[in-house]
């Protein structure tokens, strides 16, 4: 927990005129041309940033909690509309302050990362992308509004989307096809808002970019998300790559499923249920239970992790159940100031569950592992590799899986499902990416021109699912994927972090404590270093060539046959 020593104790982080008053009194700061007292005036304006912070993200967790509160999307709102242009204008002078400051350089060891940032925002901060960002954020929670309410009648019962997709487990495939259809259905009743959710959201960002000085919404994305170790280039690579080396072994996956199902090709309903018609996996019946027995599964990992999930528990940290009016999805998100996280879900009862939660914990243990930094924008880890972290605790956490299975075939089965995920991410990351590489590369396209780009990358990318009778659902896919309306460009990272979490798991394999220890040795650094240097502490390489993909691939396959005998 952070301690305040420059905000006061009763201070107001919603009050606009509180607000300011720090944010002026550390604008007209005579700083001392000492390194210590730069050093100072930086640990000041950290914790404002950190007060506010944990105001925001609590204002967050309960506007997604609550979507259809109207109290509670108000309050986030206000804090949206008044307080953070407030940072965003005064975060630009006080950066410019800080490094036109005779000492700057002094303190390069201690904060060269953050510096090196500092200089990419300032070069692309332009006063009126304020109000357009502010924009941008009312619109995203319009499009929040849209998914939130997204439910279906079901046998006199009204049910959320992700409350349907447990149908898609059934046996019986008739059930399957009838909730697959329902869910289909309503999210196709909303295509035309989520265009024009997306064509507002579109527009905004285009000339957010053209403000900053760039013609090309791709380059200024990388620069704005401080991508100084890959490039556009290095992404398109990275989607042929999978193209080449991982699209053949879903191909494998979904055609030896076909035949043990006694089908010629799989329809989009048959994706999830067991080949030899088993039951769906019932793991757990409450959120509760969920939590309990994940704690079982930390509990035998490591100390560390077992005490850090208990905090998790003991203090409600973590908010499993779906609900109407919650917000789809899941997330986990940092209380700076008080130095907790927090895990937001919609658990629905399904094995994939399990994995949600492993995964969210990872994240969760990221944040725990980073409290210590005192300087908390170093707490904000780059997305490729903290989802290393989350992505670690699905493979190593299911390793073992005996609190929610008695039965190993069960487990076994559990397994198995997350492999050919992970199989399946691949292909699904690329789809993404590149789909979004066409968007902003047609920056005057139509809703219609939208619809033949993605049907493209369809084209490219597939594995041998047949959607004959679908044509409308499959043209439409990509409007299920909110990365895409809340994060532009925010998703080829879950590829990178594969690549990286299979690392990890292969060096756990040989020796798990090893491993373990390695990768909280990284997490530990938060975003001080830069991402090689993140990844070598953990024991692995910053690479996503054809050279690093392929053997994890074939360890995964092999993974696969070892559990299917």
């Amino acid at each position: 927990m952070m301690k305040r020593s420059f905000i006061p104790a009763d201070f107001k982080a919603d009050s606009a005129k509180q607000v300011t008053e720090c944010y002026q009194k550390l604008l007209q700061e005579e700083i001392p041309a000492t390194a210590d007292d730069l050093r100072k005036w930086i640990f000041k304006w950290n914790e404002l940033s950190t007060v506010l912070s944990e105001e925001s993200c609590h204002r967050y967790v309960a506007m997604t909690s609550h979507t259809q509160d109207e109290k509670i999307a108000q309050a986030y709102s206000d804090f949206v509309e008044n307080i953070d242009p407030i940072s965003h204008n005064y975060g630009d002078l006080l950066e410019r302050k800080m490094m036109s400051h005779p000492s700057v350089s002094e303190l390069d060891r201690e904060f060269g990362v953050f510096f090196r940032d500092v200089r990419t925002e300032l070069a692309l901060f332009r006063e009126e992308n304020v109000p357009l960002t502010t924009k941008e954020n009312t619109e995203i929670q319009n499009y929040q509004k849209i998914t939130s309410t997204m439910s279906v009648e079901y046998e006199g019962e009204t049910k959320t989307l992700q409350q349907m997709s447990a149908l898609l487990e059934s046996t019986e495939r008739n059930v399957r096809e009838d909730a697959w259809r329902k869910i289909t259905e309503r999210r196709l009743k909303d295509r035309n808002a989520l265009d024009e959710a997306f064509d507002k959201l579109f527009k905004i960002r285009i000339q957010i970019a053209k403000n900053s000085g760039y013609t090309d919404y791709l380059d200024y994305i990388f620069k704005a998300k401080d991508r100084f170790d890959y490039t556009p280039a290095d992404c398109r690579t990275f989607h042929e790559n999978i193209e080449k080396i991982v699209l053949p072994h879903l191909r494998d996956i979904y055609e030896k499923k076909a035949a043990k199902m006694g089908l010629k090709k799989l329809r989009p309903w048959d994706l999830n249920v067991d080949a030899l018609s088993r039951p769906p996996l019932k793991p757990f019946k409450t959120g509760a239970e969920l939590i309990e027995k994940c704690g079982q599964i930390f509990d035998k990992l490591s100390p560390k992790t077992s005490e850090w999930f208990k905090i998790l528990k003991d203090e409600h940290l973590i908010d499993p159940d779906s609900r109407i009016g919650k917000a789809p999805g899941g997330y986990q998100i940092g209380f700076e100031e008080s130095g907790r996280p927090f895990i937001f879900m919609n658990a629905a009862g399904t094995d994939g569950d399990i994995y949600t939660l492993l995964h969210e914990s990872g994240h969760s243990f990221q944040q725990f592992g980073v409290s210590p930094i005192p300087f908390t924008a170093y707490h904000n880890v780059p997305s490729e590799f903290a989802e290393v972290s989350s992505m670690c605790m699905e493979l190593i956490g299911s390793t073992d899986l005996s609190p929610f299975y008695a039965d190993k075939k069960d487990a076994a089965r559990s397994r198995i499902n997350e492999l050919e995920e992970i199989i399946y991410l691949f292909p699904w990351v690329a789809s993404i990416d590149s789909f979004q590489h066409l968007l902003y590369s047609h920056p005057n396209h139509t809703a219609e021109d939208r619809r033949e780009m993605w049907l493209s990358v369809m084209d490219r990318y597939d594995a041998g699912v047949d959607y004959s009778g679908f044509e409308d659902a499959r043209a439409y896919l990509w409007q299920k994927q909110l990365h895409i309306f809340e994060v532009p460009f925010y998703y080829i990272e879950y590829g990178i972090a594969q690549l990286g979490a299979l690392q990890v798991w292969a060096n756990y394999r040989k020796n798990p404590e090893k491993a373990l220890n390695q990768l909280f040795a990284a997490e530990a650094l938060g975003s001080s270093r830069p991402l090689p240097e993140l990844f070598a502490k953990a024991g692995i390489l910053f690479d996503f060539s054809a050279k690093t993909i392929e053997p994890l691939v074939r360890a995964v396959s092999d993974e696969l046959e070892n559990l299917h005998s």
